[in-house]
């Protein structure tokens, strides 16, 4: 029944055969890794989380008994992070509100991050059109009360520097973040720590500029500093953290 399933819901979402008459090598071995990764499955009897999304899916279009006992539990859905939502999940979502629609969505298309793992921008962005018209209310949420002036000014500078339309279709909702109305301290949000010279140099810079700010007493514990690196797991970044460890950090 497994490899039924499985393969009912890959002609609906992923066309193998399209990947294997493809006419790209890299193309086809996905078809052939995918039939491969199928077969697997199901000898270990196994689901994946990718699986468990679209069996739920084939569960409810298929079992009508089913969807319309879930529907009568479920009155109202809320989803937070929309934007990291994939098209089987908004499906199983709109198929659960049935004709109610009962739906509230909060989501920043602008923190959508898991395009690598199906997440789509377009489940936010597009979200009214699954409605007839003004049956969808837009609330935004433009205060930011988490960060320092500084940092929204800069991230509104560099996202209105890129363009967010492709053929006519814009790809963003149009915002202006702003911070909360509060007094703000005057000291700088985001600081880079440089030294010319060898590693060890920028190690002991590093170090002596922590010190530093938290014995003048900008901080009051080494947990409100970040650092921002490229990768966690490079080697340099490694012996930075050894290094502040070593030295009481």
């Amino acid at each position: 029944n497994l490899v039924y399933y499985i393969s009912k819901v890959s002609e609906e979402c992923l066309d193998v055969q399209k990947l294997l008459k493809g006419k790209e090598k890299a193309i086809k071995a996905i078809g052939e890794l995918f039939k491969i990764y199928e077969r697997h499955l199901s000898e270990e009897n196994a689901l994946d989380f990718s699986t468990i999304q679209s069996e739920v899916l084939y569960l409810l279009q298929n079992n009508k008994s089913i969807l319309k006992n879930l529907r009568e539990k479920i009155t109202h859905l809320m989803i937070d992070e929309y934007q990291d939502t994939n098209t089987i999940q908004e499906r199983i979502l709109f198929l659960l509100t049935g004709t109610e629609h009962n739906i509230c969505v909060v989501g920043d298309d602008d923190q959508s991050l898991y395009r690598f793992r199906g997440a789509t921008v377009r489940n936010i962005l597009e979200f009214p059109k699954n409605f007839p018209k003004n049956k969808c209310e837009i609330i935004k949420l433009e205060t930011n009360y988490r960060s320092h002036p500084d940092i929204i000014n800069f991230y509104n500078k560099w996202i209105n520097e890129l363009d967010w339309t492709k053929d006519r279709v814009q790809l963003r909702y149009n915002k202006q973040i702003k911070p909360q109305e509060k007094k703000f301290e005057r000291n700088p949000s985001v600081i880079k720590v440089s030294s010319e010279g060898d590693i060890e140099k920028y190690f002991k810079e590093v170090l002596r500029f922590i010190k530093t700010i938290k014995k003048e007493k900008v901080l009051t514990d080494y947990n409100q500093i970040a650092f921002l690196f490229r990768s966690v797991k490079n080697e340099k970044v490694l012996a930075l953290a050894n290094y502040l460890e070593e030295n009481g950090i």
